[in-house]
C-alpha cells in the first residue's frame, strides 16, 4: 500500500514538472502616456499559451501571436501617442514579472 502510494505521488510531481515546461508567454512593452511614449521597462502580461500537446505547438502559437501583434499595431491618430510602436515577445514559462 505504502508502495503504491509513492508510485502514485511520484507520477504526479513528474508530470507536474514536465508540464511547466512547455509554456510560453507573450508580452508587450507599455505605454508611458504622461511622457507620450513607449515604457520599454515594462512586462505586460497579454496571454499564455499552455495547450498539453508540446512545447514546439505552444511556442509555435505564441510567435504566431506575436508576429500578428507587431503586424497590427493600435493606432493612436491625433494624440501624443501616435509614434509609438509597442513591441511583442515570448519568453519560455509562465508569466513572471
Amino acid at each position: 500500500m505504502r508502495i503504491c502510494f509513492l508510485l502514485m505521488l511520484l507520477a504526479v510531481v513528474s508530470s507536474s514538472a514536465m508540464a511547466a515546461d512547455i509554456e510560453y508567454t507573450l508580452y508587450r512593452t507599455g505605454v508611458d502616456v504622461p511622457a507620450g511614449r513607449e515604457d520599454k521597462a515594462a512586462r505586460i502580461h497579454v496571454a499564455t499559451f499552455d495547450a498539453k500537446q508540446d512545447a514546439e505547438y505552444n511556442r509555435s502559437n505564441c510567435e504566431t501571436a506575436q508576429e500578428l501583434f507587431n503586424a497590427a499595431q493600435p493606432t493612436f491618430r491625433d494624440t501624443v501617442l501616435a509614434n509609438i510602436k509597442l513591441k511583442y515577445w515570448c519568453e519560455k514559462g509562465l508569466y513572471k514579472k
